[in-house]
C-alpha cells in the first residue's frame, strides 16, 4: 500500500518505520534542513534520537508529493491540526485519511476528525489510537493498537497493510469514542504524574486510574461513543500506559508540576507536546455543557490554568460526598 505520512514528530516517524516494513511510505517533513540531517546521519534532530530511520522511507517537505498516496495519516499536535489541512487541501481530495492526533479544538470544541471534514473532501476518514508510545514502537517492540472507521470492510484492508510482527492492529467502528479515549486519558495522565510527584502511592493512583477510567466512560458516552469502546485498547489500554510510563508526557507533566514547577515552564521547556495541557480546558468546557460530572479532569484544570495547590485538589476529590460506585447516568 501506498502510505503517507504528514508529521515528523516522534509518533510520525515511528509510524514510518514500523509502515516500511510492509509497505511503500513517504514520510512529509515541514523543515527541509531536517531531512538534510536525516539523510546525513540516518536519524532525526530532533525526536527518537539514536534510533535509525531506514532509507526506504522517502522523505518530502512539499505537499504534492503525497499526491499519489492511497492512505495518509495525519500526525500533527491538535493545535495545528486545521492550519496543516489548508495546506494539504487539494491533495488529500478524494483520499483516506487516518487522524492521529489526539486533541480537542478549544475554540470550536471540535473532534480531529471533524476537523478533517471541515476542511477537507475525503473519501474516507478513520482514528488510530491506542497504547502506543513511539518510543516503543520505533524500536521494534510489541504494540497492539485500534483502527476505527465506519467502513469495516477498507478499515480491514488498511489493516493488513500495516500490522506486521511487532504492530498488531484491531479494527472497529467506533470513530467517536475512539477519538475521545485517546483525547481524555492524558487529562486523566497529568492527573496521575500528580500522585506520583507527591508519592501519594500505589492504592491512590491505582484508584485515580480507575475513577478516571468511570470519568472517561461517562464523557464518551454522553459524546456518541460505544460503551464498550472504553474498554479496549483505545481506552483502558491507551489510559494504562499513559498513566505509568516513564515516556508519558502528560504523566511527566503532572509529576513536574507536583514537584514545584510551574505548568507553562513545563510545557515551554519541551519540544514534545503534552496533548493533556491544551485539551483539558475543552474538556471542561464540553463537560459542563452537557452536564457531566468529571471531578478529576476539573482538578486538572484547576492546577494547570487556576494555579491550585495539588494538595488543595487531593483535599477536594477525597472530600466530595459518599455514593454507590456503579450508576448508569449516560
Amino acid at each position: 500500500m501506498r502510505i503517507g505520512i504528514i508529521g515528523a514528530g516522534s509518533w510520525g516517524l515511528a509510524l514510518s518505520i514500523v509502515f516500511s516494513k510492509n509497505n511503500d511510505v513517504k514520510l512529509w517533513v515541514r523543515r527541509r534542513e531536517v531531512i538534510d540531517y536525516i539523510k546525513k546521519y540516518g536519524e532525526s534532530p530532533d525526536y527518537l534520537r539514536g534510533i535509525k530511520i531506514p532509507s526506504v522511507i522517502t522523505l518530502v517537505s512539499d505537499p504534492q508529493e503525497l499526491s499519489d498516496r492511497d492512505v495518509v495519516f495525519v500526525v500533527v499536535p491538535s493545535r495545528y491540526l486545521r492550519d496543516t489541512l489548508k495546506v494539504f487541501k487539494n491533495v488529500l481530495r478524494g483520499k483516506i485519511v487516518i487522524s492521529c492526533t489526539k486533541g480537542l479544538e478549544f475554540e470550536t470544541l471540535k473532534f480531529p476528525t471533524e476537523i478533517i471534514a471541515d476542511e477537507v473532501e475525503v473519501s474516507d476518514v478513520g482514528v488510530l489510537s491506542g497504547p502506543s508510545h513511539a518510543e516503543e514502537v520505533a524500536l521494534g517492540l510489541p504494540c497492539a493498537i485500534t483502527l476505527a472507521m465506519n467502513n469495516l470492510d477498507l478499515a480491514r484492508e488498511i489493516q493488513f497493510s500495516i500490522s506486521s510482527d511487532s504492530f498488531r492492529v484491531y479494527i472497529w467502528n467506533d470513530i467517536r469514542g475512539v477519538e475521545i479515549s485517546g483525547i481524555t486519558k492524558n487529562v486523566i495522565a497529568i492527573a496521575a504524574g500528580v500522585c506520583d510527584g507527591l508519592m501519594l502511592g500505589d492504592n491512590a493512583k491505582a484508584s485515580l486510574i480507575t475513577r478516571g477510567l468511570h470519568e472517561i466512560s461517562r464523557f464518551g458516552v454522553k459524546m456518541g461513543g460505544k460503551f464498550e469502546t472504553f474498554f479496549g485498547l483505545s481506552g483502558v489500554g491507551d489510559l494504562i500506559v499513559t498513566c505509568t510510563s516513564k515516556h508519558s508526557r502528560n504523566r511527566g507533566l503532572g509529576e513536574r508540576i507536583a514537584k514545584g514547577e510551574r505548568p507553562e515552564d513545563v510545557i515551554n521547556s519541551s519540544k514534545m507536546v503534552a496533548e493533556g495541557y491544551y485539551s483539558a480546558p475543552a474538556i471542561k468546557k464540553m463537560a459542563e455543557i452537557r452536564g457531566i460530572e468529571m471531578p478529576i479532569a476539573s482538578e486538572v484544570f484547576s492546577i494547570l490554568y487556576e494555579g491550585k495547590n495539588p494538595f488543595e485538589s487531593l483535599k477536594s476529590l477525597m472530600s466530595r460526598s459518599l455514593k454507590i460506585e456503579f450508576y448508569q447516568d449516560f
